[in-house]
């Protein structure tokens, strides 16, 4: 079976855990020759090869162990796994000692041969074992993919309780079996052994329960800020993250509840960002440049566009004619229908220029058929305006709009200081679209677009030809169309 990358540790912890090893060989050796009656009696040198040989046979096993055996299953993480086989090392070095010494020394007591397992079971695989966890932790950190999983969890109160359990049976257990081993060897009274071991029992099941509890409670805690983390990550700014307790998880939770209020302070700087130019372009310099502090950098780069331009007929006539207050209401209405319809078709807004709005088409790629978009946007503000029109009907007011779409290459970027900028789009397409929408005023139809607006429509609308007419700043005549009928709604991608 070939090693599994999953348990496999560098140099150095692996140097590290074999000094633990040698570290409890040099314990059993030195314990067996000061207190064991029988063991102490041994030569030296015999009982310094017994303690080698364990040494080594518990680093080699637990090598093959790490490198043979199959890797973490779904309820383990690695680190968890490596420390069930270091233990189970431990476990069964201690069990060889035994029956091995044993057999060689039959005639020794009991507790003679116990000691090599109370080395390795308790002081090993117990204590050592818990300092080799947090070793493989280091090594061994979860993955950001398996933290999710709440499979691949690790349960602080678990692993809380876990170290206290046996920080606090061990020292009682050896404590006993040192009790055991008087009164069996040495005869002594029973009852010491009775009573000591109804007082570790009491204490230790006391402060066991207590632990539990605690455990409990952290337990609780942490999952208190997971929700939290969980809410804002959904989308909730409020999560309200709050421990039982003003310690390091209550820094914690303060931490989550100001991260989730700079994020909804974000956020409303986003929306009231998108308010005054397009939320597409809004979202795009954020994450640009806001996000990671960048200086946006002014100029711009040349995109494929259809720009689609749309203006009041007699608006001056209008203006002079109505209260400011009363203007300003009739134009925002307008204005409200017009984004509603270039936005509903994946349209950016790009400015207002007095009665004037100027919106592009396939440059945050909100459409997948930019011209077919800008059409069937074109389309939506003549039937919003009929609509709104009917509303102002009461008031003897009757609007008026021509729009021009053209197609074509165009410079967009942010234009302007460092103090002051705006993002727009420049140039010959937007001039042609200006134009354009210049000659859709009777006799000719209110929706007019350029050959070339025509040719990316392809079949989705029937079009006709309207007029050819000179432009300002164009060779000869222009063709201009229009659409004869709708062969389906255009929907934003």
């Amino acid at each position: 079976m070939s090693p599994s990358p999953a348990v496999r540790l560098p140099m150095g912890p692996r140097l590290l855990l074999h000094g633990g090893s040698l570290l409890v060989g040099l314990f059993t050796f030195g314990y067996a020759r000061l207190v064991c009656t029988h063991l102490c009696g041994l030569p030296t040198a015999e009982l310094a090869r017994t303690v080698a040989g364990l040494a080594v046979f518990h680093i080699a096993l637990r090598e093959l162990l790490l490198h043979l055996l199959p890797p973490p299953t779904a309820s383990a993480l690695p680190a968890r796994r490596a420390w069930q086989l270091s233990v189970l090392a431990w476990g069964v070095t201690g069990l060889v000692a035994s029956v091995l010494h044993k057999a060689q020394y039959p005639a020794f007591p009991l507790f003679s041969h116990v000691k090599f397992a109370v080395g390795y079971w308790l002081l090993g695989g117990a204590l050592l074992g818990q300092v080799e966890y947090l070793l493989f932790e280091r090594a061994f950190p979860p993955a950001p993919s398996a933290s999710r999983t709440a499979a691949h969890r690790e349960r602080i109160g678990r692993r809380l309780l876990e170290g206290y359990v046996i920080f606090t049976t061990v020292p009682v257990l050896v404590l006993m079996l040192t009790l055991l081993r008087f009164v069996m060897e040495f005869h002594g009274e029973p009852h010491y052994l009775v009573e000591a071991a109804a007082l570790a029992l009491g204490f230790t099941g006391i402060a066991l329960g207590g632990a539990f509890a605690y455990g409990q409670s952290l337990r609780r805690d942490t999952e208190r800020l997971l929700e939290a983390v969980r809410r804002v990550g959904s989308g909730d700014f409020q999560p309200g993250a709050a421990t039982s307790r003003a310690d390091e998880l209550f820094l914690v939770a303060e931490g989550i509840n100001e991260m989730a209020g700079g994020l909804q302070l974000r956020e409303r700087i986003r929306e009231a960002f998108g308010r005054f130019v397009s939320p597409q372009v809004a979202t795009e310099f954020i994450e640009k440049y806001a996000r990671h502090g960048k200086a946006a950098v002014m100029g711009g780069e040349r995109r494929d566009v259809v720009v689609l331009f749309s203006d009041l007929r007699g608006f001056t006539s209008l203006s002079e004619s109505l209260a400011p207050e009363v203007l300003i209401e009739v134009l925002n209405g307008y204005f409200q229908e017009m984004v509603g319809a270039l936005q509903q078709h994946g349209g950016v807004v790009d400015k207002f220029i007095g009665d004037a709005v100027l919106a592009v088409f396939g440059l945050t790629g909100g459409a997948d058929h930019p011209a077919r978009a800008a059409v069937a946007a074109g389309l939506e503000m003549q039937r919003r305006l009929e609509a709104y029109n009917a509303r102002l009907a009461g008031r003897g007011i009757h609007l008026r709009a021509g729009v021009g779409i053209h197609a074509g290459e165009a410079i967009a970027g942010y234009l302007g200081s460092p103090d002051r900028m705006e993002f727009t789009v420049i140039g010959h397409t937007v001039n042609m679209a200006s134009r354009i929408e210049g000659q859709a005023r009777e006799p000719h139809p209110p929706l007019l677009f350029s050959e070339e607006v025509a040719r990316r429509l392809g079949d989705a609308f029937p079009v006709r030809e309207v007029a050819r007419v000179p432009l300002k700043g164009v060779a000869g005549e222009v063709r201009l169309l229009t659409v004869t009928g709708e062969a389906g709604t255009v929907q934003a991608a």
